[in-house]
């Protein structure tokens, strides 16, 4: 049967209909037409793969690695760079109208990676019993070896290589760093800055005096804010990213931070009255559990950045429940060659 792909949806797959039912089909590209077979049937959907290309995208490209497709470290790699771009801001848009309830949302053009390729500092590999290094096959436990990954920075690679004997042999995973340190840096160093400018960018229009920073980790934005801040009170609930912040402000001799490990509440509690701006990062799963904390500390503005559209935007209904309105969202491409979407939110009371 054949598909016409419309779309692009949050996960990677290309969606389209086949007799009014919705299909995704994983390494699709908008534009594409499609034999494919039905893989998966359900209420209200399907999921099919591809058993050929009847007429190719314009916005297909050819893929750089040998097991993409095979592989699940990437969804991507078969679209065009700006296509890709042009997809987050659009999946980030729509999540925020359809869970959010935000009429027209403003979300800027998506912040592209200054590098496309061997970005990551850090990978995660998994070691099968055979002896196998790589990352997962899609939905499985199957181990995808490969020579070289294309995300990955060039000493990563060079690394495994120079190692992987040695690897083939643990019982374990293989964690790969550019750099011996903590684990809380960001994976991709060239984004990370750019996001800490265009925060930076985005503070000096607002009041700013006192700052709070939730889910702060080992300070990754904190010490950039704090330039701009009289006071900043950054908390988290790691103890170990919380020392190693905590040692980095002594070094470096700032007396207008304050670390703590603790709850949002606590952390809240210390701001109560005098909070100009809340700056949070939370994990994937959003902050659902900040929500009445941070309306109690009613902060004049919210800056939240996201990795997960959809937790984004439930909380972004809450917190506009609670009194904020939604300014603005820039979509920001910390991993390209992935569906995967952060973005950089404000909101203001």
């Amino acid at each position: 049967m054949q598909i016409k792909i419309e779309k692009l949806i949050y996960g990677g797959n290309g969606a389209g209909e086949i007799d009014g039912k919705k299909v995704f089909v994983p390494l699709s590209a908008p534009g594409d037409i499609l034999d494919v077979e039905i893989v998966g049937d359900h209420k209200t959907w399907s999921e099919a793969k591809i058993l050929s290309v009847v007429e190719t995208a314009s916005c297909r490209v050819t893929n750089k690695c040998p097991v993409f497709g095979t592989c699940g470290g990437c969804q991507w790699q078969h679209l065009s760079y700006d296509t890709q771009l042009e997809w987050k801001r659009s999946i980030l848009k729509e999540t925020l109208e359809h869970i959010g309830g935000i009429e027209n949302p403003e979300v800027l053009p998506t912040l592209a990676s200054p590098k496309q390729w061997n970005y990551r500092n850090k990978i995660q590999l998994h070691v099968d019993s055979k002896g196998r290094i790589g990352f997962y096959k899609p939905k499985s436990k199957e181990v995808v070896e490969f020579d070289e990954c294309y995300i990955a920075d060039e000493s990563l690679n060079a690394k495994l290589n120079e190692k992987r004997e040695k690897y083939s042999k643990r019982d374990r995973g293989v964690a790969l760093r550019v750099e011996d340190g903590p684990a809380f840096v960001q994976i991709n160093s060239g984004q990370n800055e750019q996001i800490k400018k265009v925060i930076s960018e985005w503070i000096a229009d607002l009041p700013h005096s006192s700052i709070l920073e939730l889910y702060a980790g080992a300070g990754n934005f904190t010490f950039e804010i704090a330039k701009m801040a009289d006071r900043t009170v950054a908390s988290d609930v790691d103890k170990i990213a919380i020392a190693i912040a905590k040692e980095r402000a002594r070094a470096l001799g700032l007396s207008n931070i304050e670390f703590i490990r603790s709850s949002s509440g606590k952390a809240a509690k210390r701001m109560q009255g005098d909070c100009d701006l809340l700056l949070m990062d939370p994990p994937r799963k959003g902050c659902a559990d900040a929500i009445a904390d941070i309306l109690n500390l009613k902060p004049k503005s919210i800056i939240y950045i996201s990795c997960n559209p959809a937790t984004l935007a439930r909380d972004m209904s809450d917190l506009n429940a609670g009194g904020y309105h939604f300014q603005k969202s820039m979509p920001v491409d910390m991993f390209p060659q992935t569906y995967h979407i952060e973005s950089i939110n404000l909101l203001s009371r």
